[in-house]
């Protein structure tokens, strides 16, 4: 059965590469639309341990990321948009799995297809970081994280090296969609003048450019160090946090959470050597990438 709302734009990925401020800031524009859940992985197959991810959105409610397999449910995400407003969905999970390109080009041949890609080493890193603080990865280093089983479960997804492997991820929007309906944006450029890289995707997406575009401060996923992880760990099991939930809203959650678990100390940064070996692996990839893309990411990462 087809959707109801036909998107018109994706934001695919990559993970930890920004997508969370760019939903953000796209969000204030008010020709478009995005739903109050950020990452609605409906056109992925993508798992996770987390229940809550599978529970059904509240309407009014907003959410990070949520697993979303009903038509019927995705299509509600939706209910609120006007028919002027450009929709869209940003959930990153749709670069990393090979099959949701097609997926995107059968549900809408003419979507616009935004990728934002980070220095592959950079990405691999924040990721480790993000799954050791959210308690997803127990690997007291990166190195140690590199080494251990993969787990393939995209809520829990440790292959950090596999995902920043992204020339084969790219290839397959460049093999069905048409080039000019896809927009690279680098990291590194536009985080250091987002008003400008706000321009480019209005006009990539026929938005309007003229009225002065006002840029303010948005929320990132920027992680933050914290303290008792070992503790945090227990406290976040399905059956404990359930049990949590019924008697705490999650805004004093948050703000336990906060008071309890939050470090002020800066987060460790990957060390010289092993940056270097690592960057040896990602050579040859990052001359394919540029050879697709026509974009100099040989330069950009050195």
């Amino acid at each position: 059965m087809e959707l109801n709302n036909k998107i018109d734009f994706f934001l695919v990925g990559a993970a930890r590469c920004g997508t969370t401020s760019l939903y953000n800031y796209l969000n204030n524009c008010v020709d478009i639309f995005l739903p109050k859940v950020k990452e609605p992985n409906y056109f992925s197959e993508v798992d996770s341990p987390k229940s809550e991810d599978f529970e059904q959105p509240k309407l009014d409610e907003t959410y990070h990321s949520k697993i979303i397999n009903s038509k019927e449910i995705y299509d509600s995400l939706y209910q609120n948009a006007n028919d002027n407003q450009l929709k869209g969905d940003t959930s990153p999970s749709y670069l990393w799995d090979k099959n949701t390109a097609k997926k995107l080009f059968n549900h809408n041949p003419k979507a616009k297809i935004i990728i934002s890609l980070r220095h592959p080493i950079d990405r691999a890193y924040s990721h480790y970081i993000m799954n050791y603080y959210t308690g997803v990865d127990k690997s007291k280093t990166f190195i140690e994280a590199l080494n251990s089983k993969k787990n393939e479960m995209w809520g829990s997804c440790n292959q950090y090296k596999e995902m920043s492997r992204y020339f084969e991820q790219v290839k397959e929007y460049y093999t069905v969609f048409p080039k000019d309906q896809i927009k690279i944006i680098v990291y590194e450029d536009w985080t250091k003048n987002i008003q400008n890289e706000i321009i480019e995707i209005f006009k990539f997406l026929n938005l309007n450019t003229n009225d002065e575009i006002e840029i303010n401060q948005v929320n990132s996923n920027k992680i933050k160090p914290l303290k008792k992880v070992a503790l945090l760990n227990i406290l976040r099991q399905n059956k404990i946090k359930s049990m949590i939930k019924k008697v705490l809203n999650q805004d004093r959650v948050d703000t336990l959470k906060s008071f309890f678990f939050n470090d002020d100390k800066e987060i460790e940064k990957l060390d010289s050597i092993s940056r270097d070996e690592l960057s040896q692996e990602f050579k040859k990839e990052i001359k394919m990438l540029s050879d697709l893309t026509q974009i100099d990411f040989i330069t950009k990462w050195n």
